[in-house]
């Protein structure tokens, strides 16, 4: 009894040294492991593949321009404008004389938002870009591109990016892309359609009924906020996502002491 109890103290030493060797051996790993930058950024970091950065260059600069046009008349810089409550609103569709119907400022104003958001992202877009590039080299990447080709399109619940760049990153293996296409989840292309049919109405007979889009449209809110020296400002609001889309009319504007007769 004595012998196997002796046997069973020297196992269970042995055991012991054994967990105590593969400790220090696991310590000693870790130890390496984690004096490597690129084990903590890795590990620690889920960092975004390379291909996804650069398609987050090409996001943000778009959304930064819907949020400016959409409460600008769809102008990143107006140029003829209503100030209402410190916006710079454009005229869509405006005229100086009263008793006349409104000229269309902006006859495709799809196009014209669009031209917009392209002349807004395209440099932000190429300067980020650059940046990343910079980032990736940094990493030990080979990276190849263009200056960036920019066109946007704004669709149904959609504004899309496509970016024409010939990039190619290399590492331990080779990617190479000729265009890029991402988008951004947005209404705004139901707000421009219904101000461009305002914009017509308008045009023609100097106003329009905003509760027929409601009546049509229930998700969309349409506002018209008329000012004092016949100038009216629309206001198109999504009622799920609350995005807004603002823009000014004036049209057949009736002069002081002038009965208006409907």
């Amino acid at each position: 009894m004595e012998r196997k109890r002796g046997g069973c103290r020297y196992n269970k030493k042995g055991q012991l040294t054994i967990f105590i060797i593969l400790g220090i051996l696991i310590l000693i790993v870790l130890i390496f492991l984690f004096s490597r930058t690129d084990f903590i950024e890795t590990f620690f970091v889920a960092e975004k593949a390379p291909i996804e950065q650069i398609k987050d260059c090409m996001l943000e600069p778009v959304k930064e321009g819907i949020e400016i046009l959409s409460l600008q008349g769809g102008s990143i810089t107006p140029e003829n404008y209503y100030l209402y409550k410190d916006n710079k609103v454009e005229y869509v569709c405006y005229t100086e004389e009263n008793l006349k119907p409104c000229v269309m400022q902006k006859p495709i104003l799809k196009n014209s938002i669009e031209e917009e958001l392209k002349t807004y992202a395209q440099p932000k877009i190429r300067n980020c870009m650059n940046n990343v590039k910079e980032s990736l080299e940094g990493k030990g990447y080979a990276v190849s591109m263009k200056p960036a080709e920019v066109n946007v399109e704004i669709v149904p619940d959609n504004v899309l990016v496509d970016v024409n760049i010939s990039l190619s990153i290399s590492k331990e293996r080779t990617e190479t892309y000729n265009t890029l296409r991402t988008g951004i989840r947005s209404k705004i292309y139901n707000s421009v359609m219904i101000a461009s049919s305002i914009m017509a109405f308008e045009t023609r007979y100097g106003d329009s009924e905003t509760l027929n889009y409601m009546l049509y449209y229930p998700s969309i809110k349409v506002e018209k906020k008329k000012q004092g020296e016949g100038s009216k400002i629309y206001i198109i609001t999504d009622r799920d996502t609350e995005e807004k889309f603002m823009f000014a009319i004036r049209s057949v504007v009736i002069p002081p002491g002038v009965i208006e007769i409907r």
